[in-house]
This record gives structure tokens, sequence and C-alpha cells, in this order.
């Protein structure tokens, strides 16, 4: 029953953004958020507790041309090679209204690598609440490569890890206008609170069509 909801829920916001009716209230997309929920966001991932189950490495995103507000995608890029991540930038940017925003949550290639270059012990020998290491191995060339390809999501490992101006250049190439580094929690989008994660490891990207 509860897929059964879920389906029609989907069908609903789908008519209603194509047709504009105006009292929709979610017209901002959480993506790829997995157990991330925020409110107000309509939740696209491959899990089937999202709002929509939707694969992006094989389908882009079923909504219409400027529909969206705003779109977030925190800490999931990085799941898809390079060019499929130039492909979902650039239809981000084809659903986002004139002035929508997107803000990108990444771990950051140039602030795990410089870790690693000081030897930061502290940072490599961190534990989970269970009492597990957060980066596995026993060295610290395991522990970085636990961190670029040991954190699997639903059978799926990291593909391509970025820097701000390696992802910056997907971003304009994709049309938007404006591209910024945001700090943690720093944003144009209200609800950045209940957004962002890991200040320690990443960094947010947040652009304007």
């Amino acid at each position: 029953m509860k897929y059964l909801l879920k389906y029609y829920k989907s069908i609903i916001f789908f008519y209603a953004i194509k047709y504009g009716i105006k009292k929709v209230e979610m017209i901002k997309l959480n993506l790829c958020g997995g157990s991330l929920r925020i409110p107000s966001y309509f939740n696209v991932d491959l899990s089937m507790r999202a709002d929509l189950t939707l694969d992006l490495e094989k389908r882009l995103l079923p909504f219409p041309s400027n529909s969206m507000d705003t779109v977030v995608c925190i800490s999931s890029i990085n799941y898809f090679t390079r060019e499929r991540g130039q492909e979902i930038i650039a239809d981000v940017y084809r659903i986002l209204r004139p002035g929508g925003i997107a803000r990108f949550g990444v771990q950051d290639l140039y602030k795990i690598s410089q870790k690693y270059i000081n030897r930061d012990q502290a940072f490599f020998s961190q534990k989970l609440s269970n009492g597990k290491d957060r980066f596995a191995g026993e060295t610290m060339a395991d522990k970085i490569n636990s961190w670029f390809y040991g954190y699997k999501a639903l059978g799926k490992g990291g593909k391509y890890f970025y820097d701000f101006e390696t992802l910056a250049l997907l971003f304009k190439k994709a049309g938007f206008s404006k591209i910024e580094q945001k700090k943690y929690g720093g944003s144009r989008i209200t609800e950045v609170k209940d957004i962002d994660n890991r200040e320690d490891q990443m960094f947010f990207l947040e652009a304007i069509k």
C-alpha cells in the first residue's frame, strides 16, 4: 500500500508542476539524498523509500523544463562518472526556473588530499558512533582509498571525486550564470541547516540559473 501511495504522490506532483497548478508545495528537489529527508522537498533516489525511485545512471529527471525553484544534491554526484555527472547537472539546469538555485555538497578532493599529505592521524582515525573506524584500513593509503571507494550505497561506490574548480566547470558548461563556493551553512536557501553535513570533508557549490 505504501508503494502505491508513493506512486500516486509522484504522479500528482509531476502533473501539478507540468500544468502549473499554483498550490503545489514541493517545487524543490532533493537528489540522491538516501535517508536524508528535507521538509517540503520531493526526494528522488535509488532507494524505494524515496518519493520517486529513480536510477540516475539510466534515466534523467522526468520533470518539465523550468519547473523547479531549488535542487539540492549532497554527497552524491561522486557516485557517477564525470561524464554522467555533466549530464545530470545539465538536466538540473533544464528543470530549474530562471533564477532557480542548485546546491551541491561534495567530498572535497583537495581537502582530503591535504589531510593525507599532512598525515592527519586524528582525521583518519575517527570512529563512528558504533565504534567502527570511519575510514577502514591499516595504513593511511588504505584509509584514503576507503574514503574514495569504500562508501557503498545500494551497491554503488564512488566513481569520480571533485575539487571546486572541476565541479564549477561542469556547472559553467551546463549554462549556469552564477557559480559560487559557499561555506557550510551559508546559503541563499533558508532551510540549509537541514541540508548540509560533514563540514570537515565537504565543499558546497551554489549556482543560479
